[in-house]
């Protein structure tokens, strides 16, 4: 049965990466076909570790892929190749993927080792959806430990699964991903809690290219500290997050969010809504009209809340994911970006043409 490639795009939105697009992530395929914007800037020099913070700071949306990584392919040897990606930033998918720390140390090392990026940068931001989710606080103190080990390998970002209860997104936040510095006035806003890491991070140092002293300084949460070189991000994407959203998003630090339509979808409409004629013995999804719905994102449910996180995102400054296409129509990257889209999921097509929209000069 063939797959329509937005169900595949909007699949892939609603996990991060997208639990459907495992196995087609795990395949060999070009990681980049060194196809530039017109007005980039072959001089370019960056000016931080991050990537994307630093586009982010340019006002440029930016374009995240998986790592690639599975039954038997070679984490260090695709990390090597996934640091030339078309991409912006790799999401190491744990969330459904193997929650294997050994694996994730070998891809960074790869990723280390795979030459930098053409922008100058030492490889592409490195984010990870982990497999503990926003259930509650007490549930969220007691896993702070998997981000302190996750954050050791030396990815740069955090994406947590149904962002529930803000103080677990708080614990996880300001406990589980900095170190106990004092606030500094100026710099970090003031918190209530203190940071849980303990000293020594010194493979995720190595990662990095910098001193132990210096990792644990600059390993905080942009743009709480603007010096800053992690990003935290959540999933808004099951109808109890909906209601805290406001709570959660205003949590000083928070760099990014999501509304999960594939998820959202089974809450909400209790079907999976890949249209597939009820072979499998789930429903045809139809609009008013009884056309067959193949776009699950289009229905007005699921926009109202694409909207309802959308606007969250822009009133407290949070960068909005959201899938898209090369293609004409709502998901289109171009109307995407006119949107807010800031942290976009998709192809190297697709970056492609938003990258010219948006008259990106940093090199690819």
């Amino acid at each position: 049965m063939d797959i329509k490639k937005r169900d595949f795009l909007l699949a892939g939105a609603a996990i991060g990466v997208g639990v459907a697009a495992t196995a087609a992530l795990a395949q060999p395929r070009p990681v980049n076909s060194g196809k530039q914007p017109s007005l980039v800037d072959r001089n370019y020099k960056p000016r931080r570790l991050n990537k994307c913070i630093e586009l982010w700071e340019d006002g440029q949306p930016i374009y995240y892929t998986g790592a690639g990584v599975g039954p038997g392919v070679d984490p260090y040897e695709q990390g090597k190749r996934m640091c030339k990606t078309w991409a912006d930033a790799i999401n190491y998918e744990m969330e459904h993927g193997c929650f294997d720390l050994k694996e994730l140390r070998e891809f960074m090392r790869g990723i280390k080792d795979g030459g930098g990026t053409a922008s100058g940068h030492k490889f592409p931001t490195v984010f990870v959806c982990p497999p503990i989710i926003g259930l509650d606080e007490a549930y969220a103190r007691a896993n702070t430990w998997v981000l302190e080990q996750i954050l050791c390998t030396g990815v740069m970002g955090i994406h947590i699964c149904h962002a529930r209860d803000p103080r677990a997104i708080e614990t996880y936040m300001h406990m589980g991903c900095r170190y106990p510095f004092l606030d500094t006035p100026g710099l970090t806003g003031k918190v209530r809690m203190q940071g849980l890491r303990g000293n020594s991070a010194s493979y995720a140092a190595n990662i990095w290219g910098v001193s132990g002293g210096t990792y644990q300084h600059i390993a905080d949460l942009w743009p709480l500290n603007p010096r800053g070189e992690l990003i935290f991000g959540v999933k808004i994407e099951d109808t109890y997050a909906d209601k805290t959203m406001a709570m959660t998003l205003a949590i000083p630090g928070m760099a990014m969010a999501e509304w999960g339509p594939g998820d959202h979808n089974l809450w909400l409409n209790g079907y999976n809504g890949v249209t597939d004629g009820g072979l499998s013995g789930h429903p045809v999804v139809r609009d008013a009209q009884g056309k067959v719905v193949e776009d699950i994102s289009a229905l007005p449910n699921m926009e109202a809340v694409r909207q309802q996180v959308l606007a969250a995102c822009k009133k407290n400054n949070v960068k909005f994911l959201n899938a898209a296409d090369a293609e004409p129509g709502h998901n289109n990257i171009v109307q995407q970006i006119k949107d807010g889209a800031m942290m976009i999921s998709g192809n190297e097509a697709t970056a492609i043409q938003g990258r010219e929209h948006s008259k990106r000069k940093m090199p690819v």
